[in-house]
C-alpha cells in the first residue's frame, strides 16, 4: 500500500464520536467498495498508520483511515450524517 496520508484532525472527531457513540457506519472507501460496521475504536500502528476499528459479524477489522472516502451513521439519532474523510 503507498505511503500513509493523515486525515485533517477536523475529519478525525467524527471518527472518534462514532467509535464513542458506537454508532453503527456506512463506510465508503476510496476503491468504490462499501463496508458496514459499528465503529469500536481507533489505533496507531508503530508506522504512524492509523486506524478505525469496527465489529463486523462479532469479528474486529480494522479500516485504515486514508482508505476511506465518507462515513455515514446508520444509528438513528446520530449527531451527524455523512461527512467526508479522506476521500478526493
Amino acid at each position: 500500500m503507498s505511503d500513509y496520508q493523515a486525515i485533517q484532525c477536523q475529519r478525525y472527531d467524527f471518527i472518534e464520536i462514532a467509535c464513542m457513540r458506537r454508532y453503527l457506519l456506512s463506510i465508503e472507501l476510496n476503491d468504490e467498495t462499501t463496508l458496514v460496521g459499528t465503529a469500536i475504536d481507533t489505533k496507531t500502528q508503530a508506522d504512524k498508520t492509523e486506524w478505525l476499528v469496527i465489529e463486523q459479524d462479532g469479528l474486529s477489522q480494522p479500516v485504515r483511515l486514508d482508505t476511506i472516502k465518507a462515513i455515514t451513521p446508520l444509528t438513528a439519532n446520530a449527531t451527524f450524517g455523512r461527512e467526508l474523510i479522506a476521500g478526493s
